[in-house]
């Protein structure tokens, strides 16, 4: 089902794409998928619920496509308290079969799976929000707005200002109560594909006076560049509260307040063939090669909103693991015919081709070592700490990942380090399986860094293979170092993700190059290479991290 739906999904979204010219049919279009994308549920188990409290709600003269949900009842400078409810296990949005109660006043599903209810501006007391499913279930939550935010002064204007988005950003602000380290979110208005929409620019650290990288204008949430011209600038604050809710599949409590300015944008991005902005990602492909092999290492990383740079994180969960050696045994059939006269004879023959099978000593070696010397090339190129992987066992949230089967047979060997699980999905089905709507905080990634306290998870897959032309094998290393959301939209973040992989030395001279038995199995598959590679990588991302200013904005939060 879930393959299905995210088939026609993709459907839509390629009729999206062929309709861009038009924003009036893709206001349509975007009805039409979400109304598509949108089920009903009568089991607040499969939802990832959001409450929200916005507070000084942006004028109707923005534009932006939030204002039309609402149509003629929109209310410049008013609050809102809205509902989100997203399937928490699949593709798509959720409304209720049931109510929607909020401050007392049963509320519409007005779409998408949202519900909301107007409020006066200076109603900002605590409001109780209340659902109830046809099958029984109840549910509350309570949410209140932060205190008011205002923009006092953009770029030392404190009207008719101009933003150059090749120019950084001065700010004046007023916000107060502030808590320690409060973020705030900056947005311009863009258009994706025809729609009107605030994008956001960055999430930084709340600062009375704030002077912000030129380089957050090509770092959006979603990569394209604001609109020209006539323009509003929108400040967030917020605060975020996951909660765990009996009977409910994720919940999060948001409060909002915002403060939204007429601007003139000037300047312009180089953006590639479809409209988004051009060159703000990494992508790091470099191979190397030695004697009669080769390692190839191939890393890359969103821009500046999803990808964090290490150097901003100090402790670390190695959460996964995993060491897969498969096509150990392997046939082949072939059929040979010669004609005598009018007698035909078909000689067919099957090959088999087998790796040695090794005590199961050898792999846990290979395993414990694999595991030792990428700890060292982390260690040795950051900062950082891990956590004894014990604790990554105890989290709750990592009880529900699959356990990884710890065999070793004639065909295949499947073993982790210390008996950690594989949080990297590599095959079509584990990926398709790993696809949701929920919210960033209620992402697996997110909830076990909470669980643990940690700044990000690495999660390692190294897969091995027997080549069909020699008994060796294959190396290939899946890496991905995740870390926590960046606001409360976009998550998980990417610290360094990509692969490192190449080719395998045949047994004999893996036999003969070792020093010790248990030397013949990282030597087959070239184990110093392997992470001499990942070392290269390493250090290019780190390169490329400084020259595309990740470090720079990272540095505001």
């Amino acid at each position: 089902m879930k393959q299905r739906t995210l088939i026609t999904g993709m459907l839509i979204i390629s009729a999206i794409i062929l309709l861009a010219g038009c924003s009036s049919i893709m206001k349509q279009v975007g009805n039409i998928a979400g109304s598509f994308l949108t089920g009903t549920t009568n089991d607040l188990n499969e939802a990832a619920v959001s409450v929200f409290f916005m507070r000084n709600v942006y004028p109707k003269a923005t534009n932006d496509i939030a204002s039309e949900y609402f149509e003629e009842t929109w209310r410049d400078g008013a609050n809102m308290v809205y509902v989100s409810l997203l399937n928490r296990d699949g593709v798509g949005m959720l409304k209720v079969d049931g109510q929607v109660i909020i401050d007392g006043e049963v509320v519409p599903h007005i779409k998408n799976g949202y519900y909301g209810k107007w409020l006066d501006a200076n109603d900002v007391s605590p409001k109780k929000v209340v659902i109830k499913t046809s099958t029984g279930q109840e549910v509350s939550f309570t949410v209140t707005p932060p205190p008011p935010i205002k923009i006092k002064s953009i770029n030392g204007k404190k009207e008719n200002a101009v933003v150059d988005i090749t120019q950084p950003l001065d700010l004046e602000l007023k916000a107060e109560n502030q808590r320690p380290g409060e973020e705030i979110s900056i947005a311009l208005l863009s258009s994706v594909m025809g729609i009107h929409s605030f994008l956001e620019y960055g999430t930084f650290k709340y600062a009375d006076k704030m002077h912000l990288p030129a380089a957050m204008w090509q770092n959006a949430i979603t990569p394209y560049a604001p609109i020209s011209g006539s323009n509003w600038l929108r400040v967030e604050r917020f605060n975020v509260t996951p909660a765990n809710v009996k009977g409910v599949g994720a919940t999060q409590i948001i409060g909002q307040a915002l403060d939204c300015v007429p601007v003139t944008v000037q300047g312009e991005l180089d953006e590639t063939w479809v409209g988004t902005v051009d060159g703000q990602t990494i992508n790091i492909r470099e191979t190397l090669e030695k004697d009669d092999g080769f390692m190839q290492v191939e890393f890359n990383k969103p821009n500046a909103y999803f990808g964090r740079p290490v150097s901003s994180g100090r402790k670390f969960a190695m959460a996964s693991f995993t060491v897969r050696a498969t096509k150990l045994q392997q046939q082949r059939t072939s059929s040979h015919s010669s004609t005598i006269g009018n007698v035909t004879t078909t000689t067919t023959t099957t090959t088999t081709r087998t790796f040695p099978t090794l005590p199961d000593d050898y792999w846990e070696n290979l395993v414990n070592k694999l595991y030792a010397d990428f700890e060292r090339v982390l260690k040795n190129n950051y900062d950082i700490e891990l956590i004894p992987v014990e604790d990554v066992l105890r989290a709750p949230s990592y009880k529900e990942l699959a356990p990884i089967k710890d065999k070793v047979s004639v065909v295949e060997v499947e073993k982790s380090y210390k008996g950690t699980k594989n949080l990297i999905p590599t095959t079509f089905t584990e990926i398709l399986n790993d696809i949701s709507t929920t919210f960033a905080w209620d992402r697996k990634d997110a909830r076990l860094i909470r669980e643990l306290g940690v700044d990000g998870l690495i999660a390692v897959t190294i897969d091995l293979e027997m080549p069909w032309e020699s008994f060796s094998l294959t190396p290939r290393m899946s890496i991905r170092i995740s870390g926590p959301p960046n606001g409360y939209k976009a998550g998980p973040t990417i610290y360094l993700q990509g692969l490192v992989h190449g080719s395998g030395m045949p047994l004999e001279q893996a036999k003969m190059n070792a020093d010790y038995l248990m030397d013949v199995l990282p030597n087959v598959i070239r184990e110093k290479e392997l992470m001499k590679a990942l070392e290269t990588g390493i250090h290019k991302i780190k390169t490329e991290e400084k020259n595309r200013a990740y470090e720079a904005i990272w540095a505001l939060k």
